[in-house]
C-alpha cells in the first residue's frame, strides 16, 4: 500500500502553484479617500407609525451571521460598527439595533475601506445626499 502522506506534504510545502499573491494596497490613513456617497441613518418618516431607522441596503456588509456597516464619525475617519438588522424595505434595510439617527455611513461598502481611513464624499455626490 502506498502512503500519501509523502505527497500531500510535498504539496503543502510547495503551495498551489500557477497563481501570484494579489497586492493588498494600503492607504495612509492620513490621506482622505473619496467615497462615492456618505448618507445619514434615516427614519421611515410615516405619521402614526412607529419610527424605523434605516440605512441604504448596499451600505450594509456581512461576516458569516454578523451585519456591519462604516460609520463615518465627525472627525471623518471610518469606524467600522456592527448592527442588529431586520427586514427589507424599498431597497433599505432596517435598523433594530447599533446605530442612532442621523448617524452617518458610507452608502455602498467598499471592501478596501477600513478602520482609521480618513474619507470625504466624491465630488459627483448627488444634491439630494448632500441636502440631507
Amino acid at each position: 500500500m502506498i502512503s500519501l502522506l509523502p505527497v500531500a506534504l510535498a504539496l503543502l510545502v510547495s503551495g498551489c502553484g500557477g497563481h501570484e499573491e494579489t497586492p493588498i494596497i494600503r492607504v495612509s490613513p492620513s490621506v482622505p479617500v473619496a467615497v462615492e456617497s456618505i448618507v445619514p441613518v434615516r427614519t421611515n418618516g410615516e405619521p402614526g407609525t412607529r419610527e424605523l431607522l434605516l440605512v441604504p441596503a448596499t451600505s450594509v456588509f456581512r461576516n458569516g451571521e454578523l451585519a456591519g456597516v462604516l460609520v463615518v464619525g465627525a472627525d471623518h475617519q471610518i469606524s467600522q460598527r456592527w448592527i442588529r438588522t431586520g427586514v427589507v424595505l424599498q431597497g433599505d434595510i432596517v435598523v433594530l439595533g447599533g446605530l442612532d439617527k442621523g448617524e452617518l455611513v458610507v452608502g455602498k461598502y467598499n471592501p478596501s475601506l477600513g478602520e482609521g481611513l480618513t474619507v470625504i464624499k466624491s465630488p459627483n455626490v448627488t444634491e439630494e445626499v448632500q441636502n440631507k
